[in-house]
């Protein structure tokens, strides 16, 4: 297999005997034995080990290190889009059982998804084993990228269909995903808060929330219309920086609203560039450890409630958790220089539909 295609999978393939499971992160971060919501309810899937943050004005807690609906496919595909029938192949499903399974025990306790196929088999993952996972929903087929799904009657069937895969009463965070640039006019996003005021009404639809790769379109988003959002879901990945001034974090603090940080490894990418550079080196690339300390990396912001992996292995749970389990250890200088290079490696590996991620770098 070339460097190009290494992935995380086989790596973690060959080194999973040598992964173990591993507070108080200040601000926003709760990771206390008796945490509980401000509503005083538990916190969901609760583990000592874990950094929980709060979810903005949803004053709910949810673990910094968190699930990516995307996973590895047989073939090495990004992930599953859908399933003939919604009905997934047993094996497929049983990775999906022990996946949540898995992420519950650690202390994870939310899921974000954007696909028909993920809904469907990530609804019967919690219904077999019982794991419950606070869940962001859209349907990258059925949502507002598409003009003929701009109407209300549209976002409406939307959510009809999101409850019905994941067979559920009410879906946590709608979370529509916009066009890629933004760019939606007004009315659009008038019909989006219609929506959920109508969804929320009947009982199918708990918080609001929007998914959108502009850094530009979420700041004038929130902006223009924060005081109704529960959360948006953006990229923010191990190259991604706050702006010293006028960062989008600093709306999102001020109108309290939780956010959820897209592909950390910038799809991949940044695991290619882990292997190109070790190989130049003439060292065994340690995919494990280079996961770890960019997601550390990541959560350094603190008004960035959860970033969200794809794992494909129990294995890459167990690894990915000590981001946060280990958080009083710092990066060094040297883990900055190295995630630097890495980067930069990793940028030299972007596929084409992936070299927008180099042109927003601070957000």
């Amino acid at each position: 297999m070339s460097d190009n295609r290494i992935s995380r999978r086989s790596f973690v393939r060959r080194t999973a005997a040598g992964v173990a499971a591993g507070a108080g992160l200040a601000g926003l971060v709760s990771s206390h034995a008796e945490a509980k919501n401000e509503d005083g309810s538990k916190t969901l899937n609760f583990n000592p080990k874990m950094g929980y943050r709060r979810f903005g004005k949803t004053g709910l807690m949810i673990s910094e290190v968190s699930l990516g609906g995307h996973w590895k496919t047989h073939s090495g595909g990004r992930y599953w889009a859908s399933f003939p029938g919604d009905n997934p192949p047993p094996d497929v499903q049983k990775n999906r059982n022990d996946m949540v399974v898995k992420c519950a025990e650690l202390g994870i306790n939310y899921l974000d998804i954007t696909t028909p196929g993920e809904a469907a088999i990530y609804g019967r993952a919690m219904k077999q084993t019982g794991v419950k996972l606070h869940t962001g929903y859209s349907d990258h087929i059925l949502c507002m990228r598409n003009p003929k799904n701009r109407s209300v009657k549209a976002l409406m069937h939307e959510i009809d269909e999101g409850l019905r895969r994941l067979q559920t009463k009410q879906i946590f965070l709608w979370r529509p995903q916009a066009l890629t640039d933004g760019g939606h006019s007004k009315e659009e996003l008038d019909r989006v808060i219609e929506t959920y005021e109508i969804a929320k009404k009947q009982g199918k639809v708990r918080f609001l929330g929007m998914s959108a790769h502009s850094h530009d379109f979420v700041h004038q988003v929130i902006r223009d219309y924060g005081d109704h959002y529960h959360a948006f879901v953006f990229m923010y990945t191990v190259s991604n920086k706050p702006k010293d001034s006028k960062s989008m974090f600093d709306i999102l603090r001020e109108k309290d609203i939780g956010a959820v940080g897209l592909k950390p490894f910038h799809g991949n990418g940044y695991f290619r560039g882990v292997v190109r550079t070790a190989k130049k080196a003439g060292k065994e690339p340690d995919l494990n450890t280079a996961a770890i300390k960019g997601l550390k990396k990541i959560l350094e912001v603190p008004e960035l409630t959860t970033t969200i992996p794809g794992l494909t292995l129990v294995a890459e749970v167990e690894n990915d958790v000590k981001a946060s389990y280990e958080r009083k250890k710092k990066l060094t200088k040297a883990d900055y220089e190295e995630l630097d290079a890495l980067v930069e490696a990793s940028f030299d590996c972007l596929p084409p539909d992936y070299d927008w991620i180099r042109k927003q770098i601070y957000v």
